[in-house]
């Protein structure tokens, strides 16, 4: 049995995901110091209260959230955790009247994008209509995020062993 939480990361779970994170090609994550300061994390936790997973999403503009990481610890991946994570995510989004944004190559992250009824792109450089009036919001959150020293070393890390050179999938979904 689990339960879903929502908040602030200790540093021992905050190093343990750096640690988890760096090994997958599909998320590139932040930095420790970046984890630390983030305060509404959701946290998939055991009866002791140890973490299996979490999914952290937070706000880039004025209608828009983006969840920008799902990772559950790989001794307890299909088990269903990342799917509620993913989906109370969504859920605390939409219940405030914003819009989600994600993205990921993972074939199951995709799949429940789907599920979910997300729009699905292949590209940030032409948004879905109507949303490309937003063009300048997404620019603005990728250029904040590209930004990072930790996140540039890890994109050039494991772009090089990207192996399948699976492409990212892109989803919106509208609370309206």
């Amino acid at each position: 049995m689990f339960k879903i939480n929502s908040r602030k990361l200790t540093q021992q779970e905050a190093i343990l995901l750096v640690e988890n994170i760096k090994l997958i090609t599909e998320i590139t994550g932040y930095s420790l110091k970046e984890w630390l300061t983030f305060e509404d994390v959701l946290i998939a936790e055991d009866q002791e209260e140890n973490m299996l997973g979490v999914c952290l999403a937070y706000d880039f503009s004025s209608n828009w959230s983006f969840i920008s990481v799902l990772f559950v610890l790989e001794k307890f991946r299909g088990k269903g955790i990342g799917q509620l994570l993913f989906k109370e995510a969504c859920r605390q989004i939409l219940s405030r009247k914003r819009n989600v944004y994600t993205s990921s190559r993972n074939p199951v992250v995709i799949k429940m994008m789907k599920q979910l009824n997300f729009i699905l792109f292949d590209t940030l450089y032409v948004l879905p209509q109507p949303f490309n009036k937003y063009k300048f919001d997404f620019l603005l959150r990728g250029i904040k995020w590209i930004t990072s020293f930790y996140r540039m070393k890890e994109l050039s890390r494991k772009y090089l062993k990207y192996k399948d050179k699976r492409k990212f999938v892109y989803g919106i979904k509208s609370y309206e």
